[in-house]
């Protein structure tokens, strides 16, 4: 057994000061993952946005899909969380890449440990404003009247706001307190599992409880982090930025 939890992308962000090292970086990590891994986590905001329209999905991402469907072909066992840049997750996943989506937290046991995963979005105690905006975004009414507008102009719009989302997301965010996601997590210890994993922060962080473990898997912007659970242990890992030839 080889899982990967990783979140966080943001793939097709436009902004990304270091994007070309970004891509490189990522696509070695997806190398990595067809080569070793059993299971693939995807614990929200892959892609620097997403939302999925009846019948039209965004063009850019065509070839990273692919690529998960590569994965499945190789009998990788997919799932993904939906974060607070995936607007809208419809049937795509579900239906075409056979990869089974959640909308908010996945309970799984893995080898006879219990994971808890979640992307972490609205933890923060100060986050009261995004809880409502939260409540907002994910009314079916609300996302029934945005299919409304063409998809040239909903994409473009939902970039914008992609964009201010990630740029507040990412700033000093290593010198923000992450008592409330410890705290959060050490809740679910009490409850049984063994393993929470979230995302959101773009901070990469490990707290042990015993022989229990919180891990936040950080962001593909700046620090390259990620996890692997072996059957034994679940380890935060980074791989090394691409180097310019």
């Amino acid at each position: 057994m080889k899982a990967y939890f990783i979140s966080d992308l943001h793939l097709g962000a436009k902004e990304i000061t270091n994007r070309k090292e970004q891509e490189e970086t990522v696509w070695r990590l997806f190398a990595e993952i067809e080569r070793e891994a059993t299971h693939l986590f995807v614990v929200g905001d892959f892609f620097d946005f997403w939302f999925e329209y009846k019948s039209v999905i965004p063009k850019q991402y065509f070839p990273v899909l692919c690529l998960l469907s590569r994965f499945k072909e190789k009998g990788i066992e997919m799932r993904y969380l939906a974060g607070n840049h995936d607007f809208a997750l419809g049937t795509f996943f579900d239906r075409y890449l056979n990869i089974k989506t959640y909308l908010n937290e996945c309970v799984t046991d893995l080898n006879g440990k219990r994971f808890f995963l979640f992307h972490g979005d609205g933890i923060d105690s100060k986050d009261v404003g995004y809880r409502f905006l939260k409540k907002i975004l994910r009314s079916r009414l609300n996302q029934k009247l945005f299919r409304l507008i063409h998809p040239d102009f909903g994409f473009r719009f939902a970039g914008l706001v992609s964009g201010s989302s990630r740029k507040y997301n990412n700033q000093d965010n290593k010198n923000r307190s992450e008592a409330d996601y410890i705290a959060f997590a050490e809740q679910k210890f009490e409850q049984g599992f063994d393993y929470v994993i979230m995302g959101h922060r773009h901070n990469p962080l490990e707290h042990t409880v015993g022989s229990k473990k919180y891990v936040n898997l950080g962001d593909w912007i700046n620090n390259y982090s990620y996890a692997v659970f072996d059957g034994s242990d679940l380890v935060l890992k980074f791989m090394e930025a691409a180097k310019d030839e």
